[in-house]
Parts: C-alpha cells; sequence; structure tokens
C-alpha cells in the first residue's frame, strides 16, 4: 500500500498539468489506476501502457487533421516535423529506459509514465495547432 501512495499522485501529476484533467484519456487512466485490481506494478504499468496507445492514437488523429487543412508548404513541414519528434521519441525513450533502470519495481512505473507523457505533450501540441487554425 506504501507503493501506491508514493507512486499514485506522481502518474497523476501531469492528468492536471494545462487544464487536462477533463480529458477522456486522462480520466480513463486515472479510473484504471484507482481499480484495485490494478494496485500492482503490472496493474499500474498496464494502466499507464493502454493510456500511451490511447495518446499515441490521438496524436495520430491530430496529425491526419492537420494534414486536411494545411497548405502543400505546411504539409511538408508538418512531415518533416513530426518525422524528427518521432526520431526525437525513439531517442528519449532509449534515454528514459537507461535512466529508470534502477532497482525496485516502481522505476517500471516510473518508466512507463514518462514515456506516456512524452506522445501526450505531441498530441497536446498537434491538437493546439489544429484548434488554433480551426477556431478562426
Amino acid at each position: 500500500m506504501k507503493f501506491n501512495i508514493l507512486i499514485i499522485p506522481l502518474l497523476l501529476f501531469n492528468a492536471h498539468v494545462r487544464g487536462q484533467d477533463t480529458n477522456q484519456i486522462d480520466v480513463r487512466l486515472k479510473a484504471c489506476l484507482d481499480s484495485s485490481q490494478n494496485y500492482t506494478t503490472v496493474g499500474m504499468n498496464h494502466c499507464i501502457y493502454c493510456a500511451e496507445m490511447a495518446w499515441d492514437a490521438e496524436m495520430n488523429r491530430y496529425y491526419k487533421l492537420l494534414q486536411e487543412v494545411l497548405s502543400t508548404q505546411a504539409k511538408i513541414q508538418l512531415k518533416t516535423s513530426q518525422i524528427n519528434w518521432l526520431s526525437f521519441r525513439d531517442s528519449e525513450f532509449k534515454t528514459i529506459n537507461i535512466i529508470y533502470d534502477l532497482q525496485g519495481t516502481m522505476w517500471s512505473n516510473v518508466r512507463a509514465d514518462a514515456r506516456m507523457e512524452l506522445i501526450k505533450q505531441r498530441a497536446l501540441v498537434l491538437k493546439e495547432y489544429y484548434d488554433t487554425l480551426t477556431e478562426h
């Protein structure tokens, strides 16, 4: 139980950053983590992995939506940016894996959360771009 008290606030902290606490992915993640069947390292990692996959889908969705509203030149730039970001993501995942390769099972949760947050932030940036272009 002590482990849950320490790790859950850390994992949920970023769910409230930038006013995103009403986002359905964050809501589902919190519900998953709050479930008594997920009070294990494996359960928490599963919850975070599902959130990571959902954020990845959200990122891809906004990338495709942006492609529909951008000029040809802007599409090329977005594609270049996304390819560069994916390379950064892969490199950052390697760094995250090295940094959080520590003793103790809680570090696998911290590692999973760091990976998910990286993808979440990119998804939110692409959403912000899309919202900016379509709200005017």
